[in-house]
């Protein structure tokens, strides 16, 4: 699957790295394609076209960390050596591209889908002789998943152990029981009394193992219906709630 991203770094806050080094509000445009790498044994290598979309020149470093979830439900990064990036830094002239490799330099799983993020992060410029700096700089820091299919079977499995009503809000608790991971990229809502279902854009990850918890809005009143996740892997899976405490 390809995913292409191609947005101002204004309107995607979940990715910025505040800095207070740069002597200016800066807003970066980027380019990428693709934002999601899926590798196996059988495709260890691919590649990413990052660009320059600006006004003005740029340097970002590339780097690669394991992804886990804790039993909390935050994202967890350590060091790891088991995929090559190149370039590591790059500096890209306005309306420039760089293609960047990214290798698999280890064998698959046998049991369990692995997972990465390569994160870009712009890098500060030169600061110039004045002493005085001002101002507040946002520098852009995107990551992108890497996800390494296991060597055996892919068997993706979003069990839901459980829901809590907090006014009007459900807040679905889920466990992947799969050994790979469950992208939730849309919630649709339908109950009784409510014209319509509702349909919310989500970009929800349960990685192997892990158990995290979903936000749904019920828009009539506190009627609790059922509620269908469209996702990646494991196709639209399905929950009527009427019946839940």
């Amino acid at each position: 699957m390809t995913e292409r991203f191609n947005r101002k770094a204004a309107v995607i806050a979940a990715f910025l790295f505040l800095s207070s080094t740069w002597p200016a509000c800066v807003v970066a445009s980027v380019d990428i394609s693709p934002v999601r790498l899926d590798l196996s044994d059988n495709r260890n290598k691919d590649t990413i076209r990052f660009g320059n979309g600006g006004d003005v020149t740029k340097s970002y470093q590339v780097d690669v960390v394991k992804w886990s979830q804790s039993e909390g439900e935050s994202e967890e990064y350590s060091p790891t050596d088991d995929l090559l990036v190149v370039p590591p830094i790059f500096t890209l002239e306005p309306g420039e591209q760089q293609i960047v490799r990214i290798g698999l330099m280890r064998g698959a799983d046998a049991d369990t889908e692995l997972s990465y993020r390569i994160f870009f992060t712009e890098l500060a410029p030169a600061q110039p002789d004045s002493p005085t700096v001002t101002g507040l700089t946002m520098r852009l820091r995107l990551g992108v998943p890497v996800f390494v299919a296991p060597s055996g079977e892919s068997l993706p499995k979003l069990e839901h152990i459980g829901s809590e009503r907090q006014l009007d809000q459900l807040f679905m608790r889920f466990r992947n029981t799969g050994n790979v991971h469950v992208k939730v990229i849309e919630v649709q809502y339908e109950a009784p009394g409510l014209a319509e279902k509702t349909i919310s854009p989500a970009v929800f990850y349960v990685l192997p193992g892990q158990t995290a918890s979903l936000p749904v809005s019920l828009p009539h009143g506190n009627a609790v219906g059922k509620v269908t996740l469209v996702t990646d892997t494991a196709g639209n899976l399905e929950y009527d709630l009427q019946s839940s405490p």
